[in-house]
């Protein structure tokens, strides 16, 4: 796996194979003091110089997530922008998490290229919002969706329970199921302090209902603060799902010497979940912050300690797998506040001991002591009697 430096504002983790399809994850950052007008089509002009580095096209994307620092007053103009139809092949989410050590927008963009891969999209909702696509490969087929909301009553609860039951019968007419093919999730809830609670009691309701328990599993998951599509919409979902993985490739990832169980303080998420291909494995790292063992927060009031701490326990996620930060293609940093921004990347650049996609935002985390939350993605190079990656 290597990283290479398009720009000062587009960074990117590629993992090729001799065996299996090669993945491409890119980081673009908006700069400072440019307008939202200028910094689209900046950042268009850069997203077009990294994927002719790599011999990529929009027909190689898979997933984009935009990081608006102003929803109501950038969606439309993002909507009708050439970077959003250059990526919008794929799946996509949209979101207002103010970028924090960039400008008006960053972006999250993964592409898979192969011989035998081929991406298809998925169909939207009626508003066009919702979205997803599928890429086919020999082995597998991977189902991205982003955008994922409701629109009903003002309520997290009903809002959550709408999504999950979409997300079921989406997952049951492809014929998977939400135990044996959905791995991980993004949930993104509006005045978190508030509605934390109501997204957290119906995905606890839907999982039981479909066995997915404490001794089955759980899914990975980021459940994060975000302004959405409008000031009615209280949660939003974005997924991974695939068909043609067998159970045994999925393995929960756990530190109990660092982190306790979630359902031990009343939430359904794993800390990590492992994917094994034959020839890699993927390892996604849910929101993480500064936690211990039983399940308290570690240095209230103190954004850097909680970062070293944050940083530790990601680490010890991964130790029992032989894997490293090394092996992580990227991190999204959230933030409560931004005060101590310059300094937090600063830790996580000098613990990694090199430079990393990382796009940092403001995003408040489930408790209001929690100043800090990491998530990631990391691949790393693996030979087992499964099928290859895609």
């Amino acid at each position: 796996m290597k990283l290479s430096i398009i720009n000062e504002r587009c960074k990117a983790t590629c993992y090729e194979s001799q065996s299996g399809a090669d993945e491409y994850f890119f980081v673009l950052e908006a700069e400072s003091g440019k307008n939202f007008t200028e910094s689209l089509l900046q950042m268009n002009a850069d997203m077009t110089e990294a994927l002719l580095a790599f011999e990529l096209t929009e027909k190689t994307t898979v997933f984009a997530r935009f990081y608006l620092s102003d929803m109501p007053n950038q969606r439309e103009e993002l909507l009708a922008s050439p970077i959003f139809a250059a990526c919008s092949g794929g799946a996509h989410s949209v979101i207002e998490q103010p970028p924090l050590n960039a400008g008006a927008i960053s972006i999250l963009l993964y592409h898979i290229k192969g011989d035998t891969v081929t991406t298809e999209p998925l169909p939207k909702s009626v508003d066009g919002w919702s979205n997803g696509v599928k890429v086919a490969g020999e082995h597998y087929s991977h189902y991205w969706t982003g955008n994922a909301t409701s629109d009903s009553s003002f309520n997290s609860y009903e809002q959550t329970k709408d999504i999950f039951k979409d997300y079921t019968s989406f997952l049951a007419a492809n014929g998977m199921t939400l135990l044996d093919n959905a791995l991980r999730t993004w949930i993104f809830v509006r005045d978190i302090d508030n509605h934390y609670s109501g997204m957290v009691d119906a995905r606890k309701e839907c999982f039981q209902a479909h066995d997915l328990t404490k001794t089955t599993r759980y899914l990975a998951s980021t459940g994060i603060e975000a302004r959405l599509k409008t000031v009615k919409n209280l949660v939003s979902m974005d997924a991974l799902a695939i068909d043609g993985i067998r159970p045994e490739q999925i393995v929960r990832m756990e530190a109990l010497d660092h982190l306790n169980p979630t359902h031990e303080y009343g939430v359904t998420f794993e800390r990590g979940t492992k994917i094994t291909f034959g020839d890699r494995e993927h390892f996604h790292i849910s929101g993480t912050a500064s936690i211990d063992e039983h399940g308290e927060v570690m240095h209230v009031g103190d954004a850097k300690m909680q970062t070293h701490r944050t940083l530790e326990n990601i680490r010890a996620l991964l130790a029992p797998h032989g894997a490293t930060l090394d092996d992580m293609t990227h991190l999204i940093l959230y933030m409560r506040l931004q005060d101590d921004i310059s300094d937090v990347i600063q830790i996580i650049r000098d613990d990694l001991g090199r430079d990393i996609p990382m796009i940092s935002v403001r995003g408040a985390v489930c408790r209001p002591t929690w100043l800090i939350e990491i998530e990631g993605i990391g691949i790393k190079q693996a030979t087992t009697e499964f099928p290859p990656f895609a």
